[in-house]
């Protein structure tokens, strides 16, 4: 339902927070996020931000965030 309901650049976005959150919890560095996930650090900050702020973390289990794959993006579309 929730591809039918976003966009792609919507659902890359809510993708890569999943890994951003899994990877925060594994203890990686925001750098080395940033570099994983292919976003910038403040990305990967606000993230960071979100989750403590809403406690987040406790009320998602790694088996749930969807795996990142990686596309190329010309003005928003894809090749």
């Amino acid at each position: 339902m929730l591809r039918e309901l976003l966009t792609d650049s919507e659902l890359r976005m809510i993708k890569q927070r999943f890994l951003i959150l899994n990877l925060l919890e594994e203890g990686n560095s925001i750098r080395s996020i940033a570099s994983q996930v292919g976003v910038g650090t403040d990305t990967v900050v606000r993230v960071a931000r979100l989750t403590e702020k809403k406690n987040l973390r406790k009320n998602i289990k790694k088996s749930e965030a969807p795996k990142l794959t990686k596309t190329s993006w010309i003005f928003g579309k894809t090749e």
